[in-house]
């Protein structure tokens, strides 16, 4: 088989399947129509599956029957692609919008699946000549509880067991047709935090008779920064955002109770826990200088996402052999964004990387959960040929 003959065949397909995911759009955990989609095209071309992975999640594998290499090392490659949708209206025209109102896939999760459905049909056809097993990760939820680690906790990186997993996403910085690495750290680690505020009510014109929870609330956020801009090296980026504050029942009485929450974001465990100590003793103390009480609550999201370097090496000398050295880039700074598929470079080797799906002929600004986001299609061959590719040159590692 011509293989890049093959993913141009197979392209037009996955460009349809894209198409219709992305005009019936699907929340997080709720990801039941998407799910059936993919079991039915899985079914199509005989591609063993199961379903009900991690909530909705589908995990399908293709058993090579190919002769393994003396002294290879990998047998079990796993590639990722995440299911679910946004809670945006979707403003873009086009015949294929989203039928769903203020659901839509903003983020390319649409664009993940069909391209990994894609890369899935190839893989089958090839069956016969690979030389190991390939296991694909259709991921619900990642937009809000994580679903990669519910799908792991179920076992799906188990039978067979599966030594690398690769992911990509898709990026409205890069031009469609590009291809983005990044060695070692690449997405940041996260916790949530609410914080409770509580003082005295009493009446607004005799303010020495209470205590104001939403001056010592004020006075907390304000002071929240300082762990960043003094606590922490500049060189070791790291943020704290507030984004949410409520306090008060009228305007004339100081408020009892103020509660606001927010997220931190490091690049790594360590720096994480340090900050999270840190908020408290903050929040504790700057209320307590008001006279008031402060309870702090945290959650852990997401762990950092580290790409393996020498796998990394890998991937990218796969890309080499596909694309021009003027298609691929390499992202300079890691992003304090998080992304579950950390999970997966937490529990076995892996490598994250970024597809362009930039339209230089779009005239709407381009950005991630944006009601106008509008990928090129184009990226859709990138992600196939990097995804098939990649694989197959993991599979030709030896010991």
């Amino acid at each position: 088989m011509k293989i890049n003959e093959r993913i141009e065949e197979v392209f037009e397909e996955a460009v349809q399947i894209r198409r219709l995911l992305h005009s019936q759009p699907e929340l997080s955990q709720k990801e039941i129509n998407t799910s059936r989609l993919i079991s039915s095209f899985l079914s199509q071309y005989e591609i063993e599956h199961a379903t009900g992975i991690g909530g909705h999640g589908v995990v399908a594998v293709v058993r090579g029957k190919g002769k393994p290499i003396k002294g290879q090392r990998f047998f079990t490659i796993g590639i990722r692609a995440d299911m679910d949708a946004l809670p945006i209206e979707e403003r873009v025209q086009i015949p294929f919008k989203s039928k769903i109102p203020g659901i839509m896939h903003a983020c390319g999760h649409d664009i993940h699946m069909a391209v990994l459905m894609g890369t899935a049909k190839v893989f089958k056809e090839m069956e016969d000549q690979i030389p190991g097993n390939i296991k694909f990760f259709f991921e619900p939820a990642e937009e809000t509880i994580g679903g990669a680690k519910a799908m792991i906790e179920e076992g799906c990186l188990e039978n067979p067991r599966v030594d690398v997993v690769i992911g990509l996403h898709v990026s409205p910085e890069l031009e469609a047709g590009k291809i983005q690495f990044k060695r070692g750290k690449m997405n940041a680690a996260s916790t949530e935090f609410e914080i409770t505020i509580e003082g005295s009510a009493c009446h607004g014109a005799h303010p020495e008779n209470g205590i104001d929870s939403i001056a010592a609330a004020s006075s907390v956020v304000c002071n929240l920064q300082s762990i960043i801009t003094r606590n922490i090296s500049p060189t070791n980026p790291a943020v704290i955002t507030v984004g949410q504050i409520h306090g008060g029942t009228k305007n004339n009485v100081l408020a009892k109770e103020t509660v606001f929450s927010g997220i931190i974001r490091a690049l790594d465990s360590d720096t994480k826990s340090f900050i999270k100590s840190r908020v408290k003793e903050m929040a504790e103390n700057v209320a307590r200088g008001f006279g008031a009480t402060a309870e702090v609550l945290f959650t852990d999201s997401f762990p950092a996402l580290i790409n393996d370097d020498e796998v990394e090496d890998m991937i990218e000398s796969a890309a080499k052999k596909v694309f021009s050295k003027d298609q691929i880039h390499f992202l300079q700074e890691p992003s304090l964004g998080a992304d579950d598929f950390s999970y997966f470079s937490e529990a076995v080797r892996a490598v994250y990387f970024n597809i362009g799906c930039l339209d230089t002929n779009e005239n709407n600004y381009q950005t991630l959960h944006n009601e106008m986001f509008n990928p090129s299609e184009e990226c859709i061959r990138t992600g196939m040929l990097m995804e098939v590719f990649g694989v197959l040159e993991l599979f030709q590692q030896t010991k």
